[in-house]
């Protein structure tokens, strides 16, 4: 759901403000050491004044400097190492607590981010770019951290200066310090203008930046596909269009902080002018010392490092404020799947299935299913089949509480989903995809995936699955690191480790969605065997296109239009001469009779 920019501010706003809750020790010392370093930046000027006002003011030339001269002398170049030391001990201080809070708010944000994109439902993932979450997880959060650790007690520092410098030049003087400060309101009027242009053209490189990396991404992890199409080129100048984008924000950007930091020097500049002017008539009027002008000229000189430093970090933090936006954005999103608190969890499920007038749609205007009504005893086989698009899969997603039901109810031993704790559910469920997901490390780390499990329990898994004569073959046996998605393996052998990895976690349910699509018909041999094993004494239910694989459940149940057409055993379903399950039969050259497999109920 997209969010206007007054409400992703605020959210933004929040998020910042509560960050800096759990740090306020880092940000007081902090503050302590900014005091010190603004009060040594401030008294920088004074030692000069006062050589001038007592040491050489009214001195002829070639007089010499007598004892107490000299001790003066002494005593001001020791002022000098002092408030030189002060404001050098004060910076270090300041910056070492920034930069810790810094790198722990980051820390902390990245944590907070990624726990929440867990927890966040299936339906959130399927419409947002993976390749804009993970921007937003790194990048987006990391910035936020250096906002606090650099950008904020730097911009606190310069307005601190420039507060004392007014202080202290309204002490002096009057008049000058009102000559000195000429330039505020100009400079306030120029710093909220760009800020808020430049916040804008930062949030829009950052959209731009989410959208390369997400098709990046894609094009990335199916590189064998734009090669067997020669797609790089097209994939190249999908990319190249979106980073043409980035780069008109980027130099829109660049030009608005070139103008500013422009403006805020010939700002300084005019300072400096008028300083000079109005002080030299002050000083030839008796009104002030020529060491006091000496300190306004050094303030308006040195009033341009603040101001330039404020221009500076503000256009730093207009930048990581679009960032904590995107966070923010996405730790307020709340389409997470409710548990209710007294959700149930107690024990192992007997493996009753149930599906009450289910329906459901992935978009509301798109029905997939339509009253889908099925139940499935403990221990019992039920095919899934029917055309593509009949909404075969979702069922499985239903069950598996991947969703939850527009209308109707999913239920296990005769409990609504939704009324069971979703880690328990999830516990008393095994899902074997099309393609077994494989992830970075080591086989027997990807057999125990989620699990703490010995050794020993994964090898008998991978027995059990026919994947150890295979895997003891690889170079490293299970501690052979597998390569991205499992590459070097073939599509059975993934599956078998996928089949390995659901059987160590014994659960009393099964759902199987398409396991043996587009593997040749010896791996799909090897996977069948493993598969009887794998569902022997457990519920399941076998979603596929395979009818020779249907054939060997209990019962079957045939989808078309997201509604159960026909429903009962393989042998019932097939002698009726005009349904739809003998239709699927005929299209697979099964119709007049094949071996086929062994039924799962005599293996």
């Amino acid at each position: 759901m997209r969010r206007s920019t007054s409400v992703r501010g605020n959210l933004a706003g929040t998020l910042v403000r509560g960050l800096v809750v759990p740090h306020w020790r880092a940000f007081a010392g902090a503050a302590a050491t900014t005091v010190l370093v603004t009060a040594a930046e401030i008294l920088q000027p004074f030692p000069l004044k006062w050589a001038l006002d007592h040491l050489l003011e009214g001195r002829s030339a070639g007089a010499g400097l007598s004892g107490s001269d000299l001790r003066l002398l002494l005593e001001l170049a020791a002022a000098v190492l002092a408030i030189a030391a002060a404001g050098a001990l004060g910076s270090f201080g300041g910056n070492l607590l920034l930069r810790r809070a810094g790198e722990r708010i980051a820390h902390t944000l990245r944590v907070r981010t990624y726990e929440h994109l867990q927890r966040l439902s299936l339906a959130f993932h399927d419409r947002r770019q993976k390749g804009d979450l993970v921007t937003r997880l790194t990048e987006d959060c990391n910035q936020v951290g250096e906002m606090f650790a650099e950008s904020l007690g730097a911009i606190a520092q310069s307005w601190l200066v420039l507060i004392g410098m007014a202080a202290v030049s309204l002490a002096i003087d009057p008049p000058l310090a009102a000559a000195l400060f000429l330039v505020a309101p100009p400079l306030s009027f120029v710093t909220v203008h760009y800020r808020r242009r430049l916040k804008e053209g930062a949030r829009a490189q950052r959209s731009r930046e989410g959208e390369i990396a997400s098709l990046a991404g894609e094009s990335l992890s199916a590189m064998r596909v734009v090669k067997a199409f020669g797609s790089e080129s097209f994939e190249g100048a999908r990319v190249a269009d979106r980073s043409a984008d980035r780069l008109r924000f980027g130099i829109q950007v660049a030009g608005l902080e070139a103008r500013y930091g422009g403006l805020v020097e010939l700002l300084g500049a005019l300072t400096m002018a008028i300083v000079l002017v109005v002080g030299s008539w002050r000083v030839a009027s008796g009104a002030i010392s020529a060491g006091a002008l000496v300190v306004f000229a050094q303030y308006a000189r040195r009033m341009y490092a603040p101001l330039k430093d404020i221009a500076k970090q503000s256009t730093r933090v207009s930048k990581a404020m679009a960032r904590a936006e995107r966070v923010a954005d996405v730790l307020a999103a709340d389409d997470v799947l409710a548990e209710r608190p007294d959700a149930w969890a107690q024990g192992r499920a007997t493996g009753l299935v149930e599906l009450d007038d289910v329906r459901f749609g992935y978009d509301p205007a798109r029905p997939v299913l339509n009253g889908v009504g099925l139940r499935v005893e403990p221990g019992e086989v039920l095919a899934v089949v029917g055309p593509s698009g009949a909404g075969k899969s979702t069922i499985a997603a239903l069950i598996a509480r991947f969703y939850d039901p527009t209308g109707g109810v999913v239920r296990l031993d005769g409990r609504d989903a939704r009324d069971c704790s979703v880690e328990w559910l999830r516990e008393q469920l095994g899902l074997l995809l099309q393609d077994t997901v494989l992830f970075s490390g080591t086989v027997a780390d990807n057999v125990a995936y989620g699990l703490r499990a010995s050794r020993t329990d994964v090898e008998a898994a991978c027995r059990a699955a026919g994947a150890h004569d295979f895997l003891s073959a690889l170079p490293d046996g299970y501690d052979t690191v597998l390569g991205a998605q499992g590459v070097g393996l073939s599509g059975g052998q993934r599956q078998r480790i996928g089949i390995a990895r659901v059987l160590l976690r014994n659960p009393a349910v099964l759902l199987l969605d398409e396991p043996t699509t587009g593997l040749d018909a010896v791996s799909e041999a090897h996977v069948v065997r493993s598969l009887r094993r794998l569902m022997h004494g457990r519920t399941t239910i076998l979603v596929t296109h395979s009818m020779t694989l249907a054939r060997q459940a209990s019962r079957v149940a045939v989808l078309e239009a997201g509604r159960v057409v026909e429903c009962g055993t393989p042998a019932e379903l097939e002698s009726r001469r005009d349904g739809l399950y003998r239709k699927l039969l005929a299209e697979q050259g099964l119709v007049a009779g094949s071996r086929g497999l062994r039924s799962v109920r005599e293996s």
